[in-house]
């Protein structure tokens, strides 16, 4: 088990700034829009060989700004901003900050990883992909596999929290045999 580092925080105005809490090389994917919360995962940082999470900091939470964070094994300095987080803002009191963290880059809703391990979109190579773009899903149906140690979980679209019990696919957010952890987005979707 890798350990977790809260990243550090600066602020700019309303903005608020997670930057590297060490010297290393950081790897993370978060895409615009995005909603992330205290306890998050930011990425890993790799130090002196040993890997560890950032995760964001108790209290802090936000949209992402900006361009998508996109790095792999990029060197950072102590204090280098790996991400900026805008205010949220609800649309309605009665939003769950559950059904916040739904919502993705332009109001658009994800459906997230229910764990940690490979994603895949389709059952084998050569086979067609569970889902695509354009394509219509419904509460219970397959929409990829997660590898974890040579097992493989069907992963289905859920009807929970903000997610209609229909919806249309928009994209993957994930690359066929992409690394995903638990809770990273995996598809994009609007209502159907």
């Amino acid at each position: 088990m890798s350990e977790t580092i809260p990243a550090v925080i600066r602020h700019e105005g309303e903005r608020v700034l997670l930057c590297a809490p060490e010297v290393g090389l950081f790897a993370g994917t978060r895409a615009r829009g995005e909603v992330l919360v205290a306890g998050a995962e930011l990425g890993t940082l790799i130090v002196l060989g040993r890997e560890r999470r950032v995760l964001v900091p108790d209290g802090v939470q936000g949209r992402i700004a900006g361009e998508a964070l996109e790095r792999v094994r990029a060197p950072v300095a102590f204090g280098d901003c790996l991400a900026v987080l805008e205010p949220l803002r609800t649309d309605g009191a009665s939003a769950s900050p559950t059904a916040q963290a739904t919502r993705a880059a332009g109001g658009g809703l994800v459906l997230r990883s229910p764990q940690s391990g490979r994603f895949y979109h389709r059952a084998a190579p050569k086979e067609a992909a569970f889902v695509e773009a354009g394509s219509s899903v419904q509460d219970g149906q397959p929409i990829g596999l997660i590898e974890v140690m040579k097992t493989f979980t069907h992963v289905s679209y859920r009807a929970k929290d903000a997610l209609p019990a229909r919806a249309r696919v928009v994209r993957y957010l994930v690359a066929d045999g992409g690394d995903v952890k638990s809770g990273q987005p995996l598809l994009e979707v609007e209502p159907a």
